[in-house]
């Protein structure tokens, strides 16, 4: 790996401009050589004088960075103590807070000494690059002798001795036993109160603080009198601020007490409650209202966090792994609604605060709004814990003595602390709603000079609240603010207001308060962000959000608006698989349509930056936009020839379920000293046993990467290991791992049997810690291996390539003639997916014919759509059935025998045989025609009622009754039976896990590599000379065909939204763009929905360099498919191959009009194959017979077939008609 490269990842962010110039440094070495080579001459003094100035820098900046560090320990240490004993005085507050401090202090070291090892290694890297690209140099081994190594930031050794240091204290602090709310007395050794400063302190014997304990828990004030007077006296350094610390320590114990007479003298004694020796530079105020929040936080934390045994399970007890520790931590916090219970003024830790308050001097009072080392004072704690009794009290104190000061509102500078939060604030984003309440109320109580609206709107801060509380669904404080006149409509940084915050996460009721809004301000539905000039409405379109889009629609949301790319909203949802959003806009939009050219202009931007953005949440960010693709290529893709490719997708592929690639357990702290996982960390993917260099993420791991598989190649996959290595960011070296998964490809995934393969994709494995071998988390990966595949007609030439272009949209016929439906259409349909429809269709124009391919049990490619082959009688999947199976089930349909039958073509003996297509047995009359056989039909039906799909729809295609019933075919039979200049579009049929899920199938099928490869093999035997298309709705089938043959190009098909899918791949069109231009695929088969709803997607789709064709219900609406035509579609998949022909060619529906049979077709136009093809199929020179009651026109100028079924009445089940 370059150094180079990966330094800017390596780097501190904060840091990031003290590191070693290394750029700029490569220049110098660049420059230096170039001259040498010109004049001849030596000179690299610009170079060390350089390398010097950088050294200075990097080793001032240590050593100032490791002083400032060292002192604050030395801080800690005097204040606290380095021993057992010490640690134990210790109250609970207390020590969480030293806790919190060493963690951070140990954080900061880390990434210090990672600072100092990266810039050595810079400096070794920079060095042997100057020896390399000058050798007479000669100046690596010298400089770093006499310049880095004796440099403080080259060896870390101070560093690692005051780590060890901080490691030790955590290790005593972990020893020591929680304590909890009841013994927060009795867990306290009164040696504390001798443990007062950092200074010198008075010299008090153990029997006096035994002494001093006994008293303040008998809360006896005279007796506490006493000993203050005994011991001052008798003190041999007796001084005032000495004596001044020992009351504070003494009022701390009195107040934890509870000792009210105690805490009253103490109040009396004592002049100013500042503590400058509190860690967080907190008062006692500051630190009974903390306690008394943090009890009542733990009385109502959240009962569904995970429980550690053994350990207790409070949040404070547990570090967040792969983060940075925080100065302090984050308390935990409950919601007013999930309270068991609400204090109130009777309760006894609020009436002790009470009687605090009122127990204050004077001088005291002002202690009130001290502030800590946060800027915090007691009312941001009381307002952060929700405790709203708390916030009264303390507000009716402040109002008494004059010191509630609201002229710049309750959320005003004078109340923020050190972020600009004001307890206000602080309420609002715990979700508060009663605290909250009670702020403001409180700040209405007090007469102002202006009106309140105009001091609420310049408050910034409350307006980034109320974007806060909006995106947290807090609908009854949002509604609190916007009564209150916080600005509704005001914009951050990046321009979003509170309204788009609702509509990016989908609270339909704060979109509602907002938009309602006050009487004096109401959401103004058109600001843009600053990103893309996104509105709400773009916003609730690109993330989904139905009842949104309504409500914005309610209130006059402009629809027609375009963003900075020149789209629109609708545009935006039909792309990313919306569909629902985008015709609710369309059908409101229908009657005033943009004109797809006018918002574009003549040169519409080939991608548009804001078509790349997943969901609005990556506004801004550097996710990975839609590649846009050289030209279609003319001579095939790159494919494998003699190793395997794997593909390692971190996370899930299944939208359906809510797994992080990642997945760390939460460090007690009782492992804090042992742990390096609390800090900023990386995962680095590699393969032992393969080629491919190791990918590094950062975690936490972003949302999209499931999609961005890592690719090794290996010639033996059944050696390979993929390793999971956690490491720390900053380190900048991969081989300090912290933990580590393993992943054995030959045995991570169970064996079911020869062939065969789970569909269940995700795969789960442990990350052991490398210093005590524990389980520390887990990874969550997919991976999918690609075999090569070889046949000796797969070659590559000039006549075997991609399309470049079409003249004309071209027709394809889907499942052949059409897509069987229901009973009641005006005239049957030929049976889909069979030999007949495919020869119509053929005949009617269309370029292509479209057949679905499965594999039997035995690997034979049979076409058939459904997954269930329910005319068994049962729920049968075709890979369950053998091919001699698979066509008895159709043998069980095929009617009785009529007249002699014509010479059969030659075919597979195999087929042959299965179908008994002896010469001898007389030929079978059509399932459409006769009396007696409506026997058979009911027996078909009964046999099938109880099934999946004849459940669902009442009938099966190319079923006798309904439709015009066929064989079933192979797909070998397909290559003989129709000629080569009928192209075919092969549908790779495989299930997905949600597909196989939802027909309740068993989740395992043919093994992905065989089933592609018997199709190959099948296709390159016997496809020579004919067009042919792959495509499949599964990602992985499309990979499969793409890399392992190079002539035949391949095309995703993707429901584009209009159905449920639990693939992220085929959730939308934009995602089947990113898949199909990622892997260089031919191009995108998408369902007609979201390119009727917005017709410029096609050159969105088009100008990502790939093919774009259309299917689909609306394929069958000439005007829908024209609309598609316009903006450049190159195919349709259609139903009804004749009309859509008639409808683009202008025939507006006349039967006797010229048809030339074209369709785009690369072949030139169509020759007829009434001869040709019917003999192939009949075995006889005669017309192409179609054995059902129909009317057969010829026009001979292009001897073209036209069919026309009609379906005549039935009588007592007899079907009266000619042939």
């Amino acid at each position: 790996m370059k150094f180079g490269r990966n330094l800017p990842r390596n780097q501190v962010p904060e840091w990031a401009s003290a590191y070693i110039n290394y750029k700029a440094l490569k220049k110098l070495i660049k420059a230096a050589a170039e001259s040498e080579k010109q004049d001849g001459a030596l000179d690299l003094a610009g170079f060390f004088y350089t390398l010097d100035r950088n050294l200075e820098d990097v080793d001032h900046f240590y050593n100032k960075k490791f002083q400032d560090f060292s002192r604050r320990l030395k801080l800690l240490e005097d204040r606290y103590g380095s021993s057992s004993h010490s640690v134990h005085l210790l109250d609970p507050d207390e020590r969480e807070d030293l806790m919190a401090a060493l963690l951070e202090l140990r954080g900061q070291l880390r990434k210090l000494q990672w600072y100092g090892e990266v810039n050595r290694r810079g400096f070794i890297k920079i060095t042997k690059k100057l020896d390399k690209r000058i050798p007479a140099a000669k100046a690596q081994k010298r400089y770093l002798e006499l310049k880095v190594d004796p440099s403080a930031f080259a060896t870390n050794a101070q560093l690692f001795a005051s780590l060890n240091k901080i490691n030790e204290s955590i290790a005593l602090m972990s020893e020591v036993p929680t304590a909890t709310e009841h013994d927060d007395v009795a867990s306290v050794s009164s040696l504390s109160i001798k443990r007062t400063t950092s200074r010198p302190t008075l010299d008090i014997s153990s029997e006096q603080l035994a002494k001093v304990e006994a008293i303040i828990r008998q809360d006896d004030a005279k007796g506490i009198e006493e000993w203050v007077n005994e011991t001052s006296t008798s003190a041999t350094e007796s001084s005032e601020p000495a004596r001044q610390q020992l009351l504070k320590t003494l009022l701390q114990r009195a107040i934890t007490s509870r000792s009210k007479e105690c805490t009253a003298y103490l109040l009396r004694e004592i002049v100013f409650l500042d503590d400058h020796d509190d860690i967080n530079q907190r008062n006692c105020i500051h630190r009974l209202i903390i306690s008394i929040g943090r009890k009542q936080a733990n009385r109502d934390h959240d009962p569904t966090i995970a429980q550690v045994p053994g350990v207790d399970n409070e949040p404070y007890n547990f570090i967040t792994p792969a983060a940075e520790p925080a100065t302090q931590f984050k308390r935990p916090v409950v919601q007013d609604d999930q309270r068991s219970r609400i204090l109130t003024r009777d309760d006894a830790s609020v009436a002790f605060l009470e009687f605090l308050l009122d127990n204050l001097q004077p001088v005291q009072r002002p202690g009130l709004l001290a502030r800590d080392s946060a800027g915090r004072t007691p009312l941001h704690f009381a307002a952060e814990y929700g405790i709203r009794v708390m916030c009264e009290i303390i507000i009716e104190h402040l109002k008494a003595w004059k010191l509630f000061n609201v002229s710049n509102g309750i959320d005003g500078p004078q109340w923020q602390d050190n972020e600009g939060w004001a307890p206000l604030h602080l309420s609002v984003m715990g979700g508060h709603p009663l605290t909250t309440k009670a702020l403001l109320d409180a700040e209405e109580s007090v007469a102002l000079d202006i009106p309140r609206t105009s001091i609420r709107q310049s408050s910034l801060k409350s307006s980034v609240a109320l974007a806060l509380a909006t995106k947290a669904n807090f609908v009854e404080i949002v509604r609190l603010l916007i009564n209150a006149g916080v600005d509704i409509n005001y914009q951050d940084d990046q321009g979003d207001t509170a309204l788009h915050v609702a509509a990016r996460f989908g609270h339909s009721e704060c979109a509602r308060l907002l938009l309602e809004g006050s009487d004096i301000q109401k959401a103004n539905t058109e600001l843009c962000e600053n990103t893309y000039s996104w509105t709400p409405l773009f916003i609730a379109c690109v993330d989904g959000h139905l009842p949104v889009v309504d409500l914005l629609i309610e209130h006059g949301a402009d629809l027609e608006r375009v963003d900075s790319s020149g789209w629109n909203a609708k545009e935006h949802a039909a792309l990313r698989g919306h569909v629902n959003i985008a015709q609710r806009l369309d059908s409101i939009m229908s009657g005033a349509e943009v004109d797809p050219d006018s918002s574009l202009g003549a040169s519409p931007p080939k991608v548009s930056p804001s078509l790349n953005e997943r969901t609005s949440n990556g506004l801004g960010s550097q996710a990975p936009t839609i590649k846009i693709s050289e030209p279609i290529k003319t001579f095939g893709h790159r494919y494998l020839t003699d190793t395997s490719m794997i593909l390692v997708s971190l996370g899930t592929m299944d939208t359906r379920k809510s797994i992080r690639a990642v997945n760390l357990d939460r460090i007690p702290i009782t492992n804090a000293h042992n742990t390096q996982l609390d800090t900023a960390l990386s995962l680095v993917v590699s393969a032992k046993g393969a080629e491919g260099e190791a990918e590094v993420i950062d975690l936490p791991v972003q949302d999209n990467i499931a999609t961005e598989p890592i690719v090794f190649h290996a010639k033996d996959i059944s050696t390979v290991k993929l390793l999971f290595d956690l490491v720390p960011t900053y380190a900048g070296s991969r081989e300090r791992v912290v933990g580590r998964g393993v992943a054995l490809l030959s045995s991570i995934k169970p064996n079911i049997g020869t062939k065969r393969m789970p569909l269940q994709g995700d795969v789960t494995v442990p990350i052991v810690a490398a210093n005590d071998l524990e389980v520390i988390g887990s990874v969550t990966f997919n991976f999918l291996v690609i075999t090569p595949f070889k046949h000796p007609n797969m070659v590559v030439t000039e006549n075997q390539t991609y399309w470049k272009s079409m003249a004309s949209t071209m027709v394809i016929g889907h499942r052949g003639l059409g897509k069987n439906l229901a009973a009641g259409r005006r005239s049957l349909q030929l049976g889909e997916n069979t030999i007949q429809s495919f020869i119509a269709a053929a005949n009617l124009g269309a370029s292509y014919v479209e057949f679905d391919v499965q594999l039997t049990k035995d690997h034979v490619p049979v076409i058939y759509h459904d997954f269930l082959v329910s005319e068994t009688g049962i729920d049968a999947p075709v890979h369950t059935l053998t091919l001699e199976q698979f066509l008895h089930v159709n043998d069980m349909r095929t009617p009785r025998h009529s007249r002699p039958a014509s010479p059969v073509p030659v075919e597979n003996p195999k087929i042959s045989s299965l179908k008994n297509s002896d010469p001898r047995l007389p030929r079978m009359r059509s399932m459409s025609v006769g009396g007696s056989d409506r026997d058979d039909t009911v027996d078909m039906a009964e046999r099938m009622k109880h099934t999946r799909d004849f459940k669902k729809k009442g009938f099966k295609g190319n079923s006798r009754g309904n439709h015009i019933q066929a064989p079933f075919a192979t797909l070998e039979e397909m290559f003989i039976k129709l000629p080569t200049n009928v192209g075919f579009n092969i549908e790779m049929k495989y299930p997905m896990l949600s597909e196989s899920e939802e027909e309740e199938m068993d989740t395992y099928a043919v093994e992905l590599n065989s089933f592609v490869d018997t199709v190959l093999s099948k296709v390159y035997e016997m496809g020579k000379g004919r067009n042919i298309i792959f495509s499949s709705f599964n990602p992985d089938i499309c990979l499969l065909l793409s890399f392992k043959q190079p002539s035949i190009p391949v095309l995703f098909l993707t429901d584009a939204g209009t159905s449920p899918v639990g693939d992220i791949r085929a959730t939308s069109l934009q995602e089947a763009i990113r898949f199909a231009s990622r892997w260089n695929l031919l191009g995108v088969v998408s369902a007609a929905e979201p390119l009727v709803a917005a017709p410029r997607l096609v050159r969105v789709v088009k100008e990502s360099g790939l093919v774009c064709v259309s299917y689909g219900v609306l394929n069958n609406d000439a005007a829908k498919v024209k609309l598609q035509v316009k903006q450049g579609i190159d195919a349709v998949i259609v139903d009804n191959v004749l009309a859509i022909r008639r409808g683009l060619t202008g025939e507006d529906g006349k039967r006797d009009s010229q048809s030339n049979g074209s369709g785009g077709n690369s072949n030139g136009n169509r020759k007829s194959i009434t001869g040709s093809l019917g003999k192939s199929l009949m075995g006889s020179t005669e017309s192409l017979e179609i054995p059902v009651p129909v009317s057969v026109e010829k026009t001979t100028e292009s001897e073209e077939i036209r069919i026309q079924v009609k379906k005549e009445e039935r009588d007592e089940g007899k079907v009266n008609g000619g042939k």
